[in-house]
């Protein structure tokens, strides 16, 4: 596809090349070439006598000539303004469409990276929560956030067309292997509380100290290891494939906008 549209733009540069070269000539012969031949034919005469006789000179002949030429350039730059305004204004109106839907893209896939950022997995209980409260607060809090996580990504897959969509394909399936990753570490951080939980259940409401100590610190060494790791590795991978993808997609509108001024 990409061979294709590279040798339908060097056949469309050559032909613009080759219309220069005749126009060039053209406005040569005008300039140049009709002068002469009306000088010159002022100049033929038979043996019998001239040839043809005019009332008026060929001096007098070019300056009609002129004057004729020279409205013509005139009504030439005024329509070709109108013709480059025109492709100016369709310039115009295809950058504010393109700019205006990829700009809305952008914003959606922004606040689904926001959505998905790892910190959101960080505890946000209240220090004064009874241990049961905060590890019911926890694991509302990390199912949230999973679902939260599924329906961004499920928000960017529907919001964009198919011709949007092969465009930032790579970057999709890279967002969507990075909600796998993080959403593996929310079931076990939610699994190791769900443990408490049911522990608290079965026990009249209690959790063994050891069990609460153990589960606490391997939860602890996710939120210490893990997110961190998720958050510098993966997550900031998506943030800078972003930037670059959306670099190319406006460079690309902006470089098709150009050449619609040259069609």
């Amino acid at each position: 596809m990409q061979k294709e549209t590279v040798k339908k733009q060097m056949t469309k540069n050559k032909h613009g090349k080759i219309r220069m070269v005749i126009l060039c000539l053209v406005v040569l012969f005008l300039v140049v070439g009709v002068p002469v031949i009306i000088n010159e034919s002022y100049k033929i005469t038979l043996q019998a006598g001239t040839f043809y006789v005019t009332k008026w000179e060929a001096a007098d002949m070019l300056a009609y000539y002129g004057a004729v030429l020279g409205g013509g350039a005139t009504i030439l730059a005024l329509v070709y303004t109108i013709a480059f305004t025109r492709k100016q204004l369709q310039r115009d109106h295809f950058l504010e469409k393109s700019y205006t839907r990829w700009e809305k893209v952008d914003s959606i896939i922004s606040q689904a990276l926001l959505d998905i950022s790892p910190l959101q997995m960080r505890d946000t209980s209240k220090g004064d929560d009874s241990p049961i409260q905060k590890i019911h607060t926890i694991i509302c809090h990390l199912q949230s956030y999973a679902l939260t996580a599924k329906i961004s990504l499920d928000t960017v897959k529907c919001y964009v067309n198919p011709d949007e969509y092969d465009k930032i394909a790579p970057y999709i399936n890279e967002l969507c292997c990075a909600i796998g990753n993080f959403c593996t570490i929310e079931n076990e951080l939610e699994q190791i509380y769900t443990n408490l939980q049911q522990s608290a259940i079965q026990n009249n409401g209690t959790i063994p100290n050891e069990m609460l100590k153990s589960s606490l610190n391997t939860a602890d060494q996710l939120f210490k290891t893990k997110i961190p790791d998720a958050y510098n590795g993966p997550y900031q991978n998506l943030l800078n494939m972003k930037r670059e993808v959306f670099r190319k997609i406006y460079a690309e509108i902006d470089s098709q906008a150009d050449q619609m001024l040259f069609l």
